[in-house]
């Protein structure tokens, strides 16, 4: 799946990942959101910073980003892209100590990121359990999305007691 990402030309993944945000913000689950949880796109990811720019009509929604603490993420809200930095592992995430930390009840919509997802929700990720947990917590009462390339999307996955699907899938 790694490599027939890695292959996906720079110039088509960007296409791909505007056309999916598009396809976002002309959904109910975007209107209706008032905060967002986001991810920063590894090179393999679809990239939802577009969703930041003013044709988007984020404007009035407040945007989360996730850190990895430990044996948990958490959501930071995050007032421009920019402020995100590169962590010990070169994700880009909230900087400790500048954002303030949203509670999972607060998060209205939230993209969840993965190596491969099937129709009905199931996604693979990258191994560590960080999103399964989140996914798990009582307290997330968002529609969650995930969010991948057409590649992505295989019929069946294996699944272990700890995996949460997601609510659905976008696929670019």
């Amino acid at each position: 799946m790694l490599q027939t990402l890695r292959a996906l030309p720079p110039a088509e993944r960007r296409e791909r990942s505007l056309a999916l945000c598009r396809r976002v913000v002309a959904s109910p689950e975007w209107s209706a959101a008032a905060t967002v949880g986001l991810f920063a796109a590894l090179l393999t990811e679809p990239d939802l910073a577009p969703l930041w720019e003013p044709w988007a009509g984020g404007e009035g929604k407040r945007f989360c980003y996730p850190r990895m603490e430990g044996e948990v993420i958490r959501f930071y809200s995050v007032a421009r892209p920019s402020a995100l930095l590169a962590s010990r592992w070169n994700l880009l995430e909230p900087p400790p100590g500048e954002e303030a930390l949203v509670s999972p009840g607060e998060i209205d919509l939230l993209f969840v990121p993965g190596v491969a997802f099937t129709r009905e929700g199931h996604r693979m990720g990258w191994g560590k359990g960080y999103y399964d947990r989140y996914l798990a917590g009582a307290e997330l009462r968002a529609v969650t999305a995930g969010i991948c390339f057409r590649e992505q999307i295989v019929p069946h996955l294996p699944l272990e007691a700890h995996d949460v699907p997601v609510t659905r899938v976008l696929e670019a």
